[in-house]
């Protein structure tokens, strides 16, 4: 009888275990949906790819939406990745690395003998690994400066890096963590001189190939082959279709284009499901390198969290129309990648929320609040445009009704001149970024931006039209 209650126990128990497992987890697939599906109507996301690996098993992969052609997302649609570019171009470095080509603390001038950069007083020359890291010197401005220019062709990070050529550092190499696009286009020129080949076919034959990344690309040529579509820009968060700004020479940092089905499979690289690397230099590639604040560091293009018992490694992304969220808990055994085809600056918290959100679902089983949307930077705008509008109206209808346009009028108009040329070169000290890259990053903000100049150039000449006016009138009069 005892062996009885026993073997009715254990029978109960393989009965009943895997079937609350298999609840726990059509539960956690619901929470995730639910989400998902709350998250991308709120920000107005036309179409979006989210891909979930957990111990070795995709436990959800599911699309939404379209892209700009109207052609539904499917698990090999093509994204431009952003800033997850990174990692994969540090990958090639690191490969190169181990093939004893590059020398991680050598100075680039190793590999890049033409390449000239003005030191200022400083005494250190720029390092590979300073690249990698983010800390050569090179300021974000710079970078931007040679950034989203749209160069397509083999020689497109040449005439980048030429263009770069010339360069002045604003800190000692080694010393200060400066995010810029500049380091990782020349990373990518000094894969093409070890390697002899461009980067986008180095990529293709060394890590895509190896990692089984099939549809993942460097080039617009191939990813047009593959039907890449621009995605989205936003008007107060309204998709706009976007015009086609991928950037050959910008692939080393933000322009690789790749699938949610194709990212799984970097993940599980990261997960030690491959081998692409020793582990040797796959703790290197994956280790922190500068600290940025409380637990968080950056790797060799990693963002790294050193947080005890949770350590893990993620990146954002984003091109003036798509934004991206990759993110590895290699100790709980679980990755996930994010893919959206619309961006604007003031939405870049949006897909970080949809982040966290996934990871408290997986990690906590909880299905947080959608965050609502903030378009602070448009109202703001818009805002500012009725005010000066408002005001120069009044001031026009006061000059209407002066017989002498005064000098204080005309101090005024000269005002409004000023103001209205100072105001981009303003946003562009303000933000820190070139006004071409606020434009394409911001179209709504720079369109509200020129009608606010548009503005005040107008109103600025009005009362010289006026004083000149009066000055015909009065002429008229007196010969009369």
């Amino acid at each position: 009888m005892k062996r009885l209650r026993i073997f009715l126990v254990l029978t109960m128990m393989f009965i009943l275990f895997p079937s609350e497992i298999i609840a726990q987890e059509n539960d956690q697939r619901k929470q995730i949906q639910q989400f998902m599906d709350e998250s991308l109507k709120e920000y107005q996301i036309p179409g979006a790819s989210l891909a979930i690996i957990q111990e070795g098993n995709v436990i959800f992969h599911e699309n939404w939406g379209v892209q700009s052609d109207g052609k539904s997302i499917k698990n090999d649609t093509l994204f431009t990745i952003g800033s997850i570019s990174k990692p994969l171009t540090s990958l090639a470095i690191m490969k190169l690395v181990q093939e004893r080509k590059i020398n991680l603390d050598a100075s680039i001038y190793t590999y890049l003998s033409s390449f000239k950069y003005d030191k200022e007083n400083f005494k250190n020359e720029i390092t590979v690994r300073q690249l990698l890291s983010h800390t050569s010197g090179i300021s974000s401005y710079d970078g931007l400066k040679v950034a989203d220019l749209k160069l397509r062709g083999k020689d497109s990070i040449t005439k980048a890096t030429e263009m770069l050529s010339g360069v002045k550092l604003n800190s000692e190499p080694g010393k200060i963590h400066q995010y810029s696009a500049a380091n990782y286009i020349l990373l990518g020129r000094i894969i093409e001189e070890v390697s002899e080949i461009s980067f986008a076919q180095y990529m293709e034959n060394e890590i895509f190939t190896e990692i089984g990344m099939d549809n993942t690309v460097s080039d617009y040529k191939r990813a047009h082959k593959l039907g890449y579509k621009p995605g989205y820009q936003a008007w107060f968060g309204t998709p706009v279709k976007s015009d086609n700004n991928f950037d050959d020479s910008g692939a080393p940092y933000g322009y690789i284009a790749s699938t949610s089905s194709d990212m799984i499979k970097f993940i599980e690289f990261i997960l030690g499901k491959q081998k692409v690397i020793d582990q040797e230099y796959f703790m290197e590639y994956t280790s922190p390198q500068v600290h940025r604040k409380a637990d968080l560091y950056y790797g060799l293009g990693w963002r790294i969290s050193t947080e005890e018992n949770d350590s893990y490694l993620f990146h954002g992304g984003e091109t003036p129309d798509s934004r991206a969220e990759l993110f590895i808990h290699p100790s709980k055994q679980y990755g996930f990648i994010l893919l959206t085809n619309k961006n604007n600056v003031s939405e870049v918290m949006h897909t970080t929320y949809i982040k966290e959100g996934i990871r408290n679902i997986i990690e906590e089983n909880i299905a947080p609040e959608t965050i609502s949307v903030d378009y602070k930077l448009q109202w703001l705008t818009l805002i500012s445009i009725f005010v000066v509008l408002f005001l120069s109206l009044l001031f026009v209808f006061h000059l209407k009704k002066q017989k002498i346009i005064s000098l204080r009028n005309k101090i005024i108009g000269t005002l409004y001149f000023v103001v209205g040329i100072s105001i981009i070169p303003t946003l562009v000290f303000v933000f820190d970024s070139p006004w071409r890259t606020i434009y394409l990053y911001g179209s709504d903000i720079a369109m509200l931006t020129y009608c606010l100049i548009a503005i005040c150039i107008v109103v600025s000449f009005i009362p010289f039209i006026q004083n000149y006016k009066v000055r015909i009138i009065n002429k008229k009069r007196k010969t009369a």
